[in-house]
């Protein structure tokens, strides 16, 4: 399912009337209300799904013999608590949060959850020409059926460690590297994303303009494992660890106050230890942006190509291909309605074997509009619905859903 996490789409506006009836109500004191210069802020929110076809199953499918229920449909209910705590000192920053989120289903009891996520970061500087960061995260999630085709609960866990640094050589010109580790593993067995870790350093020249413009080259190196994966599977050509290298341009282009432009292309390449039938290689990339319309109205599209692993017996890799467009309208000085339309193709390639799954081909069509209000600096409020239709030149991977979102978000 979806990450029911409420983040506005933009900060909005807090407003200017009284809020001492409604401060009354929570029971707050004034002084609890939130400030972005607070060291200490507290957030608890509550949000309601319902879900028309929770395991993403096939209108052809009867939910009575693959469920044993005869519904498709649930209503989740989202309940979190979060503390984040932020300090500057000196030329330095510390940043801290931690959010308790649970997920409740009403139809589908065993995929109820408790996630624990938190992050941390060390904004730190040694002289205000050479800086860097260095963070920790860890987030919790039920793996979406789209891809996950277990009628289980599958939590997935992924844990990351990054260290940067930047270095100005002069007004525009800089060094840029870092080095990160990512670890993703899964409570169920799913051997087309299996449990690994995934280890980078990267190095680069960035040229970047006061206006926010840049322009950079990086080199990236990594090496993976599959670390529960003792010995290779070479009936099914399951690998231990592979390498994986990438050369990469990236552009971000400020054309005015209002408007941006992002590109980069990359060359990506992985290769396995054992199994060439898996490695893989190509282009990969985006052009995205976001055009200020007026002062209230903006435009935002993306076109993207992407190569990801998902190894089964039919294929070794994904090529996605995606392009989305989607306006932003503030209304008034609290509100902002946000739409978005995205079609995107998967072509599932690499095969080890020929099982009749080969050469699947899945179109992917998703529209949603929402709207987010904040009638207080404190308190948001938000409401969506979103609709997805795939469709597959093989039978069984067709599927049609809906959601429908409610939020609320208090911060103190």
């Amino acid at each position: 399912m979806r990450n029911a996490a409420i983040v506005p789409a933009r900060k909005l506006r807090p407003a200017r009337a009284p809020t001492a009836m409604l401060i009354t109500a929570l029971g707050l004191p004034a002084a609890a209300l939130a400030d972005q210069f607070d060291t200490l802020n507290f957030t608890a929110g509550l949000t309601v799904l319902q879900d028309d076809n929770v395991f993403r199953l096939s209108s052809a499918a009867d939910p009575n013999r693959v469920l044993g229920k005869p519904s498709r449909s649930d209503t989740i209910t989202v309940k979190s608590a979060g503390i984040r705590f932020n300090k500057p000192y000196s030329l330095q920053r510390f940043e801290l949060g931690f959010n308790l989120v649970d997920y409740k289903y009403e139809n589908f009891g065993f995929l109820s959850f408790t996630a624990r996520n938190y992050d941390a970061a060390w904004r730190w500087s040694l002289t205000p020409r050479f800086r860097g960061n260095l963070t920790t995260n860890r987030q919790q999630t039920l793996s979406s059926f789209t891809d996950f085709t277990g009628f289980v609960r599958n939590l997935r866990t992924v844990e990351s460690t990054r260290g940067d640094a930047t270095y100005e050589l002069d007004g525009v010109w800089r060094l840029i590297g870092s080095v990160t580790e990512i670890k993703a593993t899964n409570s169920q067995v799913f051997l087309e994303d299996s449990d690994n870790k995934f280890r980078t350093l990267d190095a680069g020249l960035r040229y970047a303009l006061p206006s926010g413009s840049f322009a950079q080259v990086v080199a990236r190196t990594g090496a993976g494992e599959f670390f529960k994966r003792a010995q290779p599977n070479f009936a099914a050509q399951f690998d231990t660890a592979f390498d994986q290298n990438e050369l990469e341009g990236r552009l971000n282009w400020a054309v005015t106050g209002k408007s941006i432009v992002r590109a980069r292309l990359a060359w990506l390449e992985r290769k396995h230890q054992n199994f060439a039938q898996r490695d893989y290689s190509g282009w990969v990339g985006n052009l995205d942006g976001d055009w200020g319309i007026s002062g209230r109205t903006r435009l935002s599209g993306s076109v993207t190509s992407e190569l990801s692993s998902f190894q089964s017996a039919s294929a070794s890799y994904v090529r996605t291909n995606r392009v989305s467009v989607g306006p932003t309208v503030e209304i008034g000085a609290q509100a902002v309605a946000r739409a978005r339309l995205e079609y995107s193709t998967r072509n599932f390639l690499g095969p080890v074997a020929a099982p009749a799954f080969n050469n699947r081909v899945d179109t992917i069509t998703s529209a949603s509009v929402g709207v987010d209000w904040q009638p207080f600096r404190f308190v948001t409020l938000s409401a969506s619905l979103q609709n997805d239709r795939r469709s597959s030149n093989l039978a069984g991977f067709d599927f049609k859903d809906t959601t429908a979102t409610l939020a609320a978000q208090l911060t103190f």
